[in-house]
């Protein structure tokens, strides 16, 4: 390396380091001290379950089933994919800004030959250079460095929003799973009323032909069985909408899933409760698009760091050197060049221009700590309906399922006395109505429930924890 380059990198790395950041303008980021605004829940708290973290909450459901398709979702769904784009860019936004608090070089190189086509006794000149110039700017206001955070918290902003869609994903698999698991029950529930329902029929027929019963009696047995089997068309097609919306988000065909489904049709999810702490800012935390709202305050408070610094001078080191050759004729002349020294930047007169960028650094300020208010605010209501509903769905439950088990016995009892003559086939129909009523009622409230954990989980976060890291490909 010729002495003169190697005097230059000598030179740029003997820059005292403390003379970047001597003053950092701006505020240093606080947490918000005011933004849970309860200070316990007021809804039922469902104790007496697990403390344990939600990591992979759905796992918890015992059901191998809804493993693959929370699998299947969550490694094959596009939204994500988008989302992992999103925060590739951002990384790429901060490796830029990076770049601007460190030493740059830049090296070019240039051949030329001249001369005068006037004049012949001038002799043709060829010249040959290279030069490499270098910068660093010295962050005497701080402005690289909140540029820097602002960078930061956009990329961790991203990865909670990435998060938070596997979450959100992985909450509406579970649900529409849920909704189809019951929509079976509820099927298997009508066929079983159409077979008894075609036992009071062929029954009523027969007393008829006997001349027993009146001929309007089979007409109201014939008119029950058609209504119960135009419930039953409606339920299946209830069911075959649920199965195109969990093929949609699996990505998995549909021949496949309801292979997936078939092979533990009767198996209903299990929820494993878990307790509800009476401090909301330590469920929230795991929030993801909480987590991005703070990221997003914590960037609009350093750019307006980033805007106060552009209002001062800035200082930069920069650097030249250079090797050049020129031959006229048999001459050769060598020459090489340098520079070194400070460069400063004063801002003098924009016309209002960096005072104006300010104080809209500081609006937008305003507005990502609103939005961070009320996305809590949202949070702690989503919490609080969650644990409502499924307070109010554990209390009617019990009444639900004592109320089937007796409209079954009434059932049973009053299709032995239809048999037997002492009541109409119209008081044995009401009877059957209240019966299979009640047993879906049951059906759909424990459906409910389960949906209801599903929101709870959810509304708690799943299982993020600000503690995941993001690899390469996409995949905590």
């Amino acid at each position: 390396m010729p002495l003169p380059l190697r005097r230059f990198f000598m030179l740029l790395a003997l820059i005292p380091p403390g003379l970047t950041g001597c003053l950092v303008l701006g505020q240093d980021y606080q947490k918000p001290a005011e933004i849970v605004p309860v200070a316990a829940w007021q809804a039922a708290l469902p104790h007496g379950g697990s403390q344990e973290h939600m990591t992979d909450w759905w796992g918890q459901f015992g059901d191998k089933v809804l493993t693959t398709l929370m699998d299947s979702t969550l490694n094959h769904h596009t939204s994500l994919e988008a989302a992992w784009a999103a925060i590739d860019v951002a990384r790429a936004g901060l490796a830029s800004q990076q770049a601007g608090d460190r030493l740059h070089a830049d090296g070019g190189g240039k051949a030329s030959r001249s001369g005068d086509h006037r004049n012949s006794t001038n002799r043709e000149m060829t010249t040959l250079g290279t030069v490499v110039d270098a910068g660093w700017e010295i962050d005497l206001f701080g402005r690289v460095k909140r540029a820097t955070e602002e960078a930061q918290a956009k990329v961790a902003a991203r990865q909670a929003d990435w998060q938070g869609l596997r979450v959100s994903l992985a909450a509406e698999v579970a649900t529409l799973y849920v909704e189809w698991r019951g929509c079976e029950r509820l099927r298997e529930s009508l066929s079983a009323e159409i077979s008894s329902r075609q036992i009071s029929v062929d029954t009523n027929e027969k007393a008829i032909q006997a001349g027993l019963v009146a001929p309007s009696e089979g007409e109201l047995a014939h008119g029950g069985l058609a209504d119960a089997r135009a419930q039953l068309i409606l339920q299946q097609a209830s069911c075959d909408l649920v199965i195109k919306g969990l093929v949609a988000l699996s990505g998995l065909g549909e021949v496949s899933l309801r292979q997936h489904l078939a092979a533990s049709a009767n198996q209903w999810p299990a929820v494993v409760p878990f307790r509800v702490t009476s401090v909301p800012a330590q469920l929230l935390s795991q929030r993801p698009d909480l987590a991005s709202a703070e990221e997003e305050l914590v960037a609009a408070n350093a750019e307006v760091g980033v805007a106060e610094a552009g209002r001062y001078p800035r200082l930069s080191l920069l650097g030249s050197v250079g090797i050049g050759i020129g031959s006229v004729g048999n001459s050769t002349l060598n020459n090489q060049p340098w520079s070194f020294g400070p460069a400063l930047s004063l801002p003098l007169w924009d016309g209002g221009l960096r005072e104006a960028g300010v104080r809209s650094a500081k609006g937008r300020r305003q507005m990502a700590l609103a939005n961070y208010r009320l996305a809590v605010q949202n949070a702690v209501r989503e919490v609080e309906v969650a644990l409502v509903n499924l307070a109010g769905t554990k209390n009617r439950i019990q009444d639900t399922r004592e109320a089937a088990s007796r409209f079954s016995a009434y059932l049973t009892a009053s299709q032995d006395n239809w048999r037997k003559g002492g009541i109409s086939l119209l008081t044995l129909e009401e009877a059957r109505r209240k019966s299979m009523g009640a047993e879906r009622a049951v059906i759909q409230l424990e459906r409910q429930e389960v949906q209801q954990w599903i929101t709870l989980y959810k509304a708690l976060g799943g299982g993020w924890s600000q503690t995941i890291k993001l690899g390469s490909t996409g995949e905590p």
